[in-house]
């Protein structure tokens, strides 16, 4: 298993992720990492028809996520790691997961939140498990689209008071 991306997506699986991503870094599965969804048996049918063909999704929490990546269950598969928020990823980081590298696509602004970039907005909560990952040396970046302008999200967490 190879892990080729893992991206902040609220919206999940969908047309950006399904052909933009999924293509961008040949990877042939995504691993959702959402305890909600991972509990919501439409949701994950919904998921899994926006999965293109070809590719194989897994929709588990993100202890069950955590134990795939920690113990290689997806064989030679090449995987884009999708998850809702900055929590999950610190959920699988504390599981022992190593993440370097994060691609955030888009965090929509909703009540509670405020706009960070252009692509991610965030709650209280949020902000701080940001900081969290970047004061813990992961390399954050925001982009849109595959191919598009890349925003160093670090100097932006960094830069919020």
């Amino acid at each position: 298993m190879e892990v080729v991306l893992v991206r902040v997506d609220d919206r999940l699986i969908h047309g950006q992720v399904a052909m933009g991503w999924t293509r961008t870094v040949r990877a042939n599965h995504i691993l959702v990492a959402n305890d909600q969804v991972a509990s919501d048996k439409t949701q994950q049918m919904l998921l899994k028809m926006a999965t293109p063909v070809g590719v194989k999704s897994t929709i588990v929490s993100v202890a069950n996520a955590a134990t795939i990546l920690r113990e290689n269950k997806l064989g030679r598969d090449r995987v884009i790691v999708l998850v809702r928020d900055p929590q999950s990823l610190l959920g699988l980081i504390e599981a022992g997961c190593t993440i370097e590298k994060v691609n955030i696509g888009n965090v929509r602004m909703t009540d509670g939140r405020e706009r960070l970039t252009k692509e991610v907005a965030a709650t209280p909560e949020e902000i701080k498990a940001w900081k969290q990952l970047d004061q813990s040396g992961v390399q954050l970046e925001a982009i849109w689209l595959p191919g598009g302008p890349a925003t160093n999200f670090n100097q932006v967490i960094r830069a919020h008071e």
